[in-house]
């Protein structure tokens, strides 16, 4: 499987109806200009700062895909995200979780357990 370019204009709608799966509610607006699709499998996406670390976040799969086949899809959009971080020059990836099968594939895929739980505070501006 090979990750793809996400395309808003082509992408958003199912990647909205994925997230809307688990109960998370998403606007185009609030997606990164970077990210990749497997079309009717997963995506995901690199939130680029203005310093030498980006996160990969809103990695998603499609409800009901076979556990064997979702890990294919995460792991290779995990890989795009990483392989493009580095090319944009970032030093470092972070993600978050609270689940621990996504600790248990970041650290599968090198990322590194940094620990403790987390609470997610968001301001509208």
């Amino acid at each position: 499987m090979t990750p793809i370019p996400f395309v808003p204009e082509l992408h958003f709608e199912q990647v909205k109806d994925w997230l809307q799966h688990w109960n998370e509610l998403m606007v185009p607006e609030a997606l990164p200009k970077t990210g990749f699709i497997i079309p009717g499998k997963a995506a995901g996406f690199l939130y680029r700062t203005d310093s030498s670390m980006a996160l990969i976040e809103n990695l998603v799969a499609a409800p009901g895909l076979p556990k064997d086949e979702r890990n294919v899809a995460v792991d290779a959009i995990v890989a795009a995200v990483c392989e493009e971080a580095a090319r944009q020059g970032f030093k470092m990836l972070l993600g978050y979780t609270l689940l621990d099968a996504v600790v248990k594939r970041a650290e599968r895929t090198g990322f590194v357990y940094v620990g403790g739980n987390f609470h997610l505070v968001a301001r509208p501006l």
